[in-house]
């Protein structure tokens, strides 16, 4: 595959030169300064802890690091859901998911189930603003028809697969499902081009795609979403990789990524539009930690490096609300515009993303619609803060809300797999002094839990009907 690459740069430096020998050939004109790009690279049950710059020591990511030292990393930054499907609707809505009618996971058979096409995503409205927009890998919010793919949703073309990896033929959760699923598809704008797919070269595939359609289009604004497969279950990772880390095969298949991140970032800077990109770095999930919790046996149906991620100094992980399976790496990078080497520590949260870059473009949100996301430009450009709202936490119900320095936990486990709590009332945890959620304090503050549950009863009373 790195072969592979060396073919792609030669390819795209000829471009560059090409392109640089059009300009130097045109009389010069007054332009309108370019438009912003939008890059977001989302890794899939990526822990807290598991890059270099938030603490990790087994895991060598270079080029996210170097993310962090030319722009801003937030300590506090959410994801809405700890599992796949709520999390991108959000993203892509700028909606919690119950208000965008995406609350749970889809499955291989939910052939009728989809983001709702009345539902208006980013892409849809960059696309609108005469952007080129792309996903490359995992889209997981509908697959059954043509129209709940990503062309129905504002992405001109797609490259990659309609779920996760491990929904696939032979996996012990088709087994347990009761199920019967087909070999996992690679697709081209809705066509199946692979099948099955090697889960060893999605990151090269995934990589590759991003970088061609940059060369493809870097001279006009863009919205690229490339949004890996790993280091979701089955993992995997390529040749040059392997055994390469220190944390087996979960820590190949991040440094892979980060290899990714540097190759995306290269192709940037080629064009000459690396500074003129917004870059956001996260991930839609915290790691997995819930099979360990589990007896032999029920290990056996999944990847043992799938335990081998961090959210540390987090509780818990995937699956559940707690800090760890919510809390994920959020990293901007903008030169000129947002400060290089700067740690943020207010909250921000995936649904700010839509706002955010409707803000920059002056485009005003679409009316006559509730938005949960509010714009994070002022903190970005370390002029101001977010507007204040409340962080609701969960997929078909709401399990955890953060207001302030306050963490409401509901003692609901949405999962089968995960350990058993240490109470049967709601948990209360002040996180200015308890990051872990080690001490639930709910004894001792009987309104605040009052009132936090308020708030989430009122948010599904809102979203019921949908």
């Amino acid at each position: 595959m790195r072969c592979c690459f060396r073919f792609l740069w030669f390819a795209f430096f000829t471009s560059s030169i090409l392109c640089l020998t059009r300009a130097t050939a045109q009389p010069s004109v007054a332009s309108d300064p370019p438009r912003l790009n939008l890059l977001v690279i989302m890794a899939d049950d990526l822990g807290y802890g598991d890059l270099g710059c938030y603490g990790s020591s087994v895991h060598r990511t270079p080029h996210i690091d170097r993310l962090a030292d030319e722009g801003m990393r937030f300590t506090d930054f959410y994801v809405t859901s700890s599992v796949c499907t709520p999390t991108r609707a959000a993203f892509l809505t700028g909606r919690l998911p119950r208000r965008c009618g995406s609350p749970g996971v889809l499955w291989p058979t939910s052939t009728e189930d989809a983001l709702p096409n009345v539902e208006v995503t980013l892409a849809e409205l960059l696309q609108d603003a005469g952007y080129a927009t792309h996903l490359s890998g995992k889209w997981h919010l509908g697959h059954g028809k043509p129209e709940h793919l990503p062309q129905a949703h504002g992405f001109d073309h797609w490259y990659g697969m309609p779920y996760p990896n491990d929904m696939t033929a032979g996996h012990p959760q088709e087994t347990r499902r009761r199920e019967a699923w087909p070999p996992m598809p690679m697709m081209l704008d809705g066509e199946i081009v692979e099948q099955p797919i090697n889960v060893n070269l999605l990151t090269q595939q995934y990589t590759a795609d991003a970088v061609n359609f940059i060369s493809k289009h870097h001279d006009r604004p863009f919205f690229l979403f490339l949004a890996h497969a790993m280091p979701h279950a089955i993992i995997g990772a390529s040749p040059d990789f392997v055994s390469k880390s220190q944390n087996g095969l979960y820590g190949d298949s991040i440094e892979e990524i980060d290899w990714s991140t540097g190759e995306v970032m290269r192709a940037l800077k080629a064009f000459g539009i690396d500074d003129t990109t917004l870059v956001l770095f996260t991930s839609d999930n915290g790691a997995t930690h819930h099979v360990a919790h589990q007896p032999d046996e029920v290990q056996r149906w999944f990847c043992a490096d799938m335990t081998s991620g961090s959210n540390a100094p987090l509780r818990g992980g995937k699956q559940a609300t707690f800090e760890g399976g919510v809390r994920v790496p959020g990293i901007f990078r903008l030169p000129g515009v947002i400060a290089p080497g700067k740690v943020e520590s207010s909250p921000a949260i995936i649904t700010d993303i839509l706002p955010t870059m409707l803000d920059y473009l002056k485009i005003p949100l679409p009316a006559e619609r509730v938005y949960d996301g509010r714009t994070i430009r002022p903190v970005l450009e370390s002029l101001g803060s977010r507007d204040e709202t409340d962080f609701i936490f969960g997929g078909n119900e709401a399990t955890g809300i953060r207001s302030g320095k306050w963490k409401l936990q509901l003692p609901k486990q949405p999962s089968w797999m995960l350990p058993k709590l240490e109470s049967d009332q709601p948990l209360l945890f002040d996180l200015n002094v308890d990051i872990g959620e080690s001490n639930n304090i709910a004894e001792q503050h009987p309104e605040i839990v009052k009132q936090l549950l308020r708030k989430m009863q009122t948010y599904e009373a809102e979203t019921e009907t949908r």
